[in-house]
């Protein structure tokens, strides 16, 4: 949810009482803090105790420019052993010979002032450099020019390191550094936090790539997908070529995905991940420094008191109410978050680790969001319409059904609650039912020789191609 919808909700609370009611229509503005509590959960976290915990393993695939913020980064060629394979950099130098050229691949040596290595360009790597360079390799080579060659430092079978003219990283090293984390939250038995950076590129274009977690088989595979806008709108022919697309690693220990959504890096700061040994299984904890103690029933009772002991020492006259109202606007963001996937801890200490969400319209979270708005509307205008008599004398009630109803005040009243929040109803029921498909459709079991296809489903649905 967003962070005015969680404000808003805490807002609405304080409507429940009159008293507060009446001292908000007098200008008073203590209850506002109601809305303030809505928003803490997330205020704490981010502002917080995110900047205190702990990332073990910090996997950067490309790393920036210093100067222009975007990748890939020069490397020079004596320092590449040292930043490692499958990183995504540039190198800048002279072609200083040309082993091999033929339609679709060359192989040549890159020489600057630190050094040389070798240089392989192949298939639709080949056909880009050639387009920038304006000319074949071996052309190039005879200008003695100075040139740029992006891609990543590998190994070939014979053991001999080369460099890899690409426009990503390779996805073997990021699916090898999740491996390795699981490996070790095992192992050590404590919470590996592993942090993964997104490719900023050129043009305000990001890399876009998939975790996915094979759990059968104990595999990490890593798909490397096209450039996207910051909107998510893939750019048309960016995708990698086959050969270096996906990247497979292999775990020593069982794990499994508790977070139900594949796992997409791309326009927007990379994710952290924790990793913890559970029984004889590594579960992956999403965000782990996020909805712990302050998304929880027992945080709401603690900082609901504060807020009105605050008030009290301030001589607030109706601290009780606003004490009671803040309890349960904090309470309503940590209800609305666990409409979604995360879920989280509620009762600590009781409740050591985060209870699922419920997954309500995992496929349109934006409608969910304007769903739970509209319900904290029509309870404003309704508590609003019931209490006016009291907080505003003589002023009757703005909607009356049980007038027209010729019914008893109180059902009139639930009635057009029922009627005010009729859309939300309908909007929460589909999103039952969306849970339903989703489940079905990602928590199958993949058979070992549909992992791949259910991968690359996964990513084109994510993509929008």
């Amino acid at each position: 949810m967003r962070g005015w919808t969680h404000y808003f909700s805490g807002l609405v609370m304080a409507s429940f009482f009159p008293q507060l009611l009446s001292d908000l229509a007098k200008g008073v503005m203590w209850p506002v803090l109601a809305g303030v509590a809505g928003y803490l959960p997330d205020f704490l976290d981010v502002k917080f105790k995110k900047w205190f915990w702990k990332i073990d393993i910090v996997v950067d695939p490309a790393p920036r420019d210093q100067l222009r913020k975007i990748s890939p980064r020069r490397a020079r060629i004596s320092e590449l052993r040292v930043l490692g394979k499958w990183r995504f950099f540039y190198i800048e130098g002279a072609i200083q010979e040309v082993l091999e050229e033929r339609d679709g691949f060359a192989k040549f040596k890159v020489s600057d002032d630190t050094g040389s290595i070798t240089a392989v360009a192949r298939d639709k790597d080949y056909y880009n450099l050639t387009r920038i360079l304006g000319m074949r390799i071996s052309d190039a080579a005879k200008t003695g020019g100075i040139h740029r060659f992006p891609g990543y430092l590998d190994v070939e079978e014979n053991g001999e390191v080369y460099w890899n003219i690409a426009d990503a990283p390779h996805p073997q090293y990021i699916a090898s550094a999740v491996a390795e984390a699981i490996d070790r939250a095992y192992e050590t038995a404590r919470m590996v936090t592993v942090k993964i950076h997104n490719i900023r590129m050129p043009g305000d274009f990001y890399r876009r790539f998939l975790v996915h977690y094979d759990e059968k088989n104990r595999r990490i595979m890593v798909v490397m997908g096209p450039l996207v806008s910051t909107g998510g709108l893939p750019l048309e022919g960016s995708d990698p070529p086959e050969y270096r697309k996906i990247g497979v690693a292999e775990t020593k220990y069982l794990f499994r995905k508790v977070y139900p959504r594949p796992t997409i890096i791309d326009a927007f700061s990379g994710p952290e991940i924790g990793y913890e040994k559970v029984g004889d299984v590594v579960e992956e904890v999403f965000i782990p420094w996020h909805r712990g103690f302050t998304h929880s029933i027992t945080g709401s009772i603690l900082i609901g008191g504060l807020i009105g002991l605050v008030s009290l020492l301030f001589g607030y006259s109706n601290w009780v109410y606003l004490t009671l109202a803040s309890i349960l606007g904090y309470l309503m963001h940590v209800l609305e978050d666990q409409l979604g996937f995360m879920g989280s801890k509620l009762l600590p200490p009781l409740t050591k680790r985060r209870i699922p969400g419920l997954m309500l319209g995992p496929s349109s979270q934006g409608l969910m969001n304007f769903a739970t708005n509209w319900l904290m509307l029509s309870l404003l205008i309704w508590n609003v319409n019931r209490y006016m008599p009291i907080v505003a004398p003589p002023t009757p009630k703005i909607i009356e059904l049980s007038t027209l109803l010729k019914v008893a005040p109180e059902v009139g009243d639930a009635v057009l609650l029922l009627l005010l929040s009729s859309p939300t109803i309908l909007v929460y029921i589909w999103g039952l039912i969306d849970r339903r498909r989703f489940i079905e459709r990602y928590r199958l079991k993949i058979e070992e020789e549909k992992v791949r296809e259910a991968v690359e489903e996964a990513y084109e649905e994510t993509s929008g191609l």
